[in-house]
């Protein structure tokens, strides 16, 4: 593994991992509603991203989780996104007419691909509502679409992406409703598998297309999980894995490497405090140094913060539509994308690579 940070002036951290895949795609994951706190950040994480799908030049795609946290001042996320990609995208936003009110007023989810990517369907799973005792109460939704695209070696395949933003919450059952939560989206991705397996059987809008029997097929899910810790919040370890069993076996973590924290010291924002004047850096070593002593005192890594979580599974449609496994996509690199005028301001992403 290494890890690059080369654009830092991008603010792009990168973590290669040694492949001999070839890439195939790009999945992007974050959290709409802090990254419309300010118009400036937003674009310059956007532009960040734009020229890091160029650079690798396969097709991508982005699921931007709650647009609630709205600056008033803001434009827009559709206007930001149109404003730095162009033409170059398709946006559909997942709102409460959209998804039949799974997503309520104010919590909009986008849907982001480069039009690499052509979509078969779309559809919407509406996830538990979780009690939080010492918060809120909140309902969630998973965003689905599929899509036919290009492998590397010109093959057409299948994709199905998974957007989902998860309220694990500080309950005692924190960890079963998280794997709850996680069955229900696995179960919203077998389900629209089967609608294009039904829809082309019988001639509906999508006759013409490739039957999907036969294709080599992906699975990303892509999404976030609110947990908090004394300092920041941050990943529980349970939690993790009681997401990556509810949604299945042979699921593998696709940002694992980045190891919550992305390697950034401690958190974006305890970076930031340390990229101010000679007072603010001392007051953002201070802060690193307690923190360090925090976790050797305790064993916990108090000072994580937490980002998005993507997970993976490929496979080959049978005959019988059945998903067999494939073990034909890995994970070339990982990347953070933040911006030190906010600590929310991030986005993760991984690029797949895909043996012929």
């Amino acid at each position: 593994m290494l890890i690059q940070n080369s654009e830092n002036r991008s603010r792009v951290l990168t973590i290669e991992h040694p492949t001999d895949s070839l890439p195939a795609l790009m999945v992007f994951s974050g959290n709409a509603g802090q990254l419309l706190r300010g118009d400036i950040p937003t674009v310059n994480v956007l532009k960040a991203m734009r020229r890091r799908a160029q650079r690798n030049g396969v097709a991508f795609t982005m699921h931007f989780q709650e647009a609630g946290a709205v600056n008033s001042k803001s434009v827009g996320m559709t206007r930001l996104l149109e404003d730095v990609f162009g033409d170059e995208v398709v946006i559909f936003r997942h709102g409460t007419q959209e998804t039949n009110g799974k997503i309520r007023d104010g919590h909009d989810q986008y849907l982001v691909s480069s039009k690499d990517l052509v979509v078969r369907s779309r559809s919407t799973v509406h996830l538990p509502v979780v009690e939080r005792k010492v918060l809120r109460r909140n309902q969630r939704a998973a965003v689905n679409t599929s899509y036919d695209f290009r492998l590397p070696d010109g093959e057409p395949g299948y994709l199905v992406t998974t957007g989902f933003h998860y309220d694990l919450g500080l309950t005692p059952n924190s960890t079963q409703v998280s794997r709850l939560q996680a069955v229900k989206t696995r179960e919203g991705v077998e389900r629209l598998i089967q609608k294009d397996l039904s829809s082309l059987c019988h001639g509906s809008e999508q006759a013409g297309k490739k039957p999907l029997h036969g294709l080599k097929g992906l699975i990303t899910f892509s999404g976030d999980g609110n947990t908090r810790g004394l300092i920041g919040s941050r990943w529980h370890i349970d939690r993790v894995d009681a997401l990556k069993k509810g949604l299945g076996a042979n699921v593998r973590e696709a940002t694992a490497e980045i190891n919550v924290t992305a390697n950034l010291t401690h958190s974006i924002q305890q970076e930031f405090l340390e990229k101010e004047t000679r007072m603010m850096k001392l007051a953002g070593h201070v802060v690193n140094s307690a923190i360090d002593a925090i976790d050797v005192t305790t064993g916990s890594k108090w000072g994580e913060r937490k980002l998005d979580h993507q997970f993976y599974r490929d496979f080959e449609l049978d005959a019988r539509g059945l998903l067999v496994p494939l073990q034909r996509f890995d994970v070339i690199e990982n990347n953070v994308f933040y911006n030190f005028e906010n600590a929310d301001h991030y986005f993760i992403s991984t690029l797949f690579g895909y043996c012929s």
